[in-house]
């Protein structure tokens, strides 16, 4: 069994764990080792990296330039080959054939890419398996949070029902420990039934409501605010609607109907013999009705709201951080991998050490690749497909200001040479690409299929703005500044 820290985000960039950083640190020069000393230690040093800083400090731009520039990764080679490379030898070793499905199952070919496909091969990858075990972490702190919301919102409320629905939630609150994850099925089984009584009671409480915040209320207000606005006042229907609205508060529950119905008193009388006074007292009811209406309908309408979020939580199992783990770590080729590296390492097959240098080369690669990730604050990936014309790629995606995504693909072709392409998307379907190829016989041969390009652009719905073309000796490469602007008007261009 593989024992999985979760503490994720750190065990990406500890040396010990992370196959590429102790791999950019064995390659760096005395300079840049100088300059990531002077994060202390390099623990200290890589943690920085994750606290939402606007700007990369000076260590971590040398870092990020060992591992884009540093030798050692510059022919790491195709994880998709590799891949059925170390599938091919576990099914030629008797002993070891059956490790090779989980693997296998990974191994995606070129001709079934699309949106699904991809999603599922990105969230495979195991670039996010860190990732995936924090969210393993976070089930308990997230309930006790959304629970504690809950609890806020009902306890503020004035009626007396919604108050002790806040006390019972408080109760249970106070039973939970968000440093504890749930490892017995008897304590989540526990807290899932003391979670379905609390919002069976919520749901029936939403369901009755109250008349003070009902819809026949709020028309009886709108009617008096009509009354008001249209002179001459009719004070006998006004009078007629202060009735309506008494009768009807004095069913309510809240503890805000009874100074309602004290001033709906006064006013009663008042209209009997209006005065100037009347119209100023009257408007201001109508406002501490309307106030009232609309906090106690946001109360209902964030109840309801807040109960559905919790219905997530409604599963014993969903709760169980081993379930939880398992579950999310099937098709995780990370996961996979470091599974097979403990079970090949206690192998006594003959070919075990062969397959363990497959299976850290592997491992390596996806640590390159998380690692490239958390310093740029990006998503960097290699390419999940099995595709007989490449020799390697990668790609990376990231968000900057005003929703603008980027996407950055960079492709070694074994016919055609390097190809590196830029996409940015704004405005939610506004798109530029800017293609920068190794060769001219690829710069023309996109340039004569960018019809069906941009046809296929807008059947995804998607609207092509600009279709940029170079050689890569015609402008500086798209990966020199991969999210910097798209330079300038050179080369070919489609405007739409």
């Amino acid at each position: 069994m593989i024992h999985l820290n979760t503490d994720s985000k750190l065990t990406i960039l500890m040396p010990h764990q992370n196959k590429a950083l102790a791999e950019a640190i064995k390659n760096a020069t005395p300079q840049q080792l100088d300059q990531l000393r002077e994060g202390k230690d390099v623990k200290s040093l890589l943690t920085s990296v994750f606290h939402d800083k606007t700007t990369a400090s000076k260590s971590d731009q040398t870092l990020l330039e060992i591992l884009k520039n540093g030798a050692a990764f510059k022919n790491m080679g195709n994880v998709a080959d590799e891949l059925k490379t170390l599938v091919t030898s576990l099914k030629n070793s008797p002993d070891l054939a059956l490790k090779s499905s989980t693997l296998e199952g990974f191994a995606k070919k070129m001709d079934s890419l699309n949106g699904n496909t991809l999603k599922t091969q990105m969230d495979n990858s195991g670039i996010f398996m860190e990732s995936k075990i924090g969210s393993a972490a976070q089930i308990v702190p997230t309930l006790q949070e959304k629970l504690q919301t809950l609890q806020t919102l009902l306890t503020k409320s004035t009626l007396p029902e919604a108050k002790k629905i806040g006390g019972a939630l408080e109760a249970l609150v106070s039973t939970i420990d968000p440093n504890q994850p749930l490892t017995t099925l008897q304590s989540a089984e526990t807290l899932t039934n003391e979670l379905k009584k609390i919002t069976d009671s919520l749901q029936k409480f939403i369901t009755k409501g109250d008349v003070l915040y009902s819809k026949e209320m709020g028309g009886m207000v709108q009617k008096l605010d009509l009354l008001l606005a249209q002179p001459p006042l009719s004070f006998q229907e006004i009078k007629a609607t202060l009735s309506q609205l008494y009768g009807a508060l004095l069913s309510s529950a809240a503890s805000d109907a009874n100074a309602l119905l004290d001033t709906l008193e006064r006013l009663l009388k008042q209209v009997a013999n209006p005065s100037e006074e009347s119209l100023p007292l009257l408007k201001e009811l109508s406002v501490k009705l309307r106030n009232t209406l609309a906090s106690g309908e946001a109360t209902f309408r964030e109840s309801g709201k807040l109960a559905a979020k919790l219905g997530e939580f409604s599963h014993p199992n969903d709760l169980l951080i081993d379930k939880v783990l398992q579950e999310s770590m099937e098709g995780d080729l990370k996961s996979g991998l470091m599974k097979l590296s403990e079970e090949l390492q206690n192998s006594t097959s003959p070919h075990s050490e062969e397959l363990l240098k497959q299976v850290d080369k592997l491992l390596t690669q996806i640590d390159y690749h998380q690692l490239l990730s958390a310093l740029d604050h990006s998503t960097s990936l290699y390419f999940p497909f099995e595709w007989d014309q490449l020799e390697n790629g990668s790609l990376a995606f990231k968000k900057v200001e005003n929703n603008k995504f980027y996407c950055e693909i960079n492709l070694q072709l074994k016919e055609y040479g390097e190809l590196n392409l830029l996409m940015a998307l704004y405005d939610k379907n506004q798109i530029e690409i800017q293609a920068h190829t190794e060769t001219p016989q690829l710069k023309t041969l996109l340039q004569e299929n960018v019809g069906e390009l941009r046809g296929l652009l807008i059947d995804a719905g998607l609207s092509p703005r600009r279709i940029r073309f170079f050689e890569m000796k015609e402008s500086p490469c798209a990966s020199a500044e991969p999210y910097g602007s798209f330079g300038s008007d050179l080369g070919f261009e489609v405007k739409v």
